[in-house]
């Protein structure tokens, strides 16, 4: 079962598999085992899906007076787990601060 909705129908597999995973695959995962005397459910099991979503890297390249803002209009990036970002300047890494 997949968040309790029924995969398959009978088997006599002991395994299944998702042969190409995708992000809709993610949630909880149950056994069922019947026979003639009933039913046993196995206690659920939580499936996540790592992704990283489709995004175009965008440069752009603004220029500012000293002491005023510069505003970069990026695409939001949809990931799981949530991407880092690094930013650089030049070639060189920024360091984050309370100003960046």
């Amino acid at each position: 079962m997949h968040n309790d909705s029924e995969l398959t129908t009978y088997s006599s597999e002991y395994k299944y598999i998702i042969p190409s995973l995708q992000k809709l695959d993610a949630g909880f995962y149950r056994c069922v085992v019947r026979n003639r005397l009933g039913a046993l459910l196995q206690r659920k099991s939580q499936v996540q899906v790592a992704y990283m979503g489709n995004f175009m890297d965008t440069d752009q390249r603004k220029t500012v007076s000293q002491g005023h803002a510069a505003v970069l209009n990026l695409l939001p990036i949809t990931s799981c787990p949530r991407p880092q970002v690094t930013w650089f300047r030049e070639g060189h890494k920024i360091i984050p601060s309370n100003r960046m």
